[in-house]
């Protein structure tokens, strides 16, 4: 049940896990860095190495990073990014949770689902039209790094949009958000070194997107041929 719920880890994610979490440590020892940036950062690699592995701890993790993420984003005035974690990403969280399992295969994988061009250009002009909406309220709440915060709002729920949907491009998406925090926390460490724990996480990130999207391709693959082999077997027993 235990490695269900986990799953398997090759060598290379046991090694890219362990390592990523020494480092996140290691950084906030030697630089006296936010335990609170330490914390997020443990949270988030976390959160998304169960998600490239489909599984549905993830959004937990997701929470418990939501929430320390949320108050070092305060403390630095990303205004954006509390509002994002907060009003929109938890919510949305509750949503993926309940689509995630009612859409568990084998191991307790979730099942990857393929979405429409349709539905990809209508949530891209939505997602256009947010952008501007965000901007004038963040603008209103003087928030720092303005143009990087609403970029962060709009993919950040691109991302959880489509994570939702189990579709493989949330990571695509994750992957220019987490960039965009990249430029974000980068200025937050040069104002304050305390940050730089929260700065390697969110590189690791990058990483981690990548490497979900390659998986959840092939993940969706396997499904696949697992689909059609069940669904061949039973038309030769319907036949019979």
């Amino acid at each position: 049940m235990i490695k269900k719920i986990f799953g398997k880890w090759n060598i290379a994610e046991s090694i890219f896990y362990v390592a990523g979490l020494a480092l996140i440590i290691t950084m906030s020892i030697c630089f006296k860095a936010s335990w609170l940036s330490a914390i997020a950062g443990i949270f988030g690699l976390s959160c998304v190495l169960f998600a490239a592995k489909g599984k549905i701890i993830c959004v937990f993790l997701t929470w418990g990073m939501i929430v320390f993420y949320s108050i070092l984003s305060f403390q630095n005035k990303y205004y954006g990014e509390v509002f994002i974690n907060l009003c929109m990403m938890f919510p949305m969280t509750i949503i993926q949770l309940v689509a995630w399992i009612r859409n568990l295969g084998k191991d307790y994988v979730v099942k990857v689902n393929s979405i429409t061009k349709k539905e990809i250009i209508i949530v891209s002009v939505v997602a256009l039209i947010a952008f501007v909406v965000f901007y004038f309220v963040l603008r209103a709440l003087d928030t720092s790094q303005l143009i990087f915060s609403t970029i962060s709002i709009v993919t950040s729920v691109l991302a959880t949009y489509f994570q939702s949907r189990r579709s493989k491009y949330g990571f695509l998406s994750f992957l220019f958000n987490d960039s965009v925090l990249c430029a974000l926390w980068t200025m937050a460490t040069l104002q304050d070194i305390k940050n730089i724990s929260m700065l390697v996480a969110v590189a690791l990130y990058v990483i981690c997107d990548v490497y979900g999207f390659i998986s959840w391709g092939i993940m969706q693959k396997n499904q696949q041929k697992e689909n059609n082999t069940q669904l061949n077997k039973l038309n030769k027993d319907a036949q019979i």
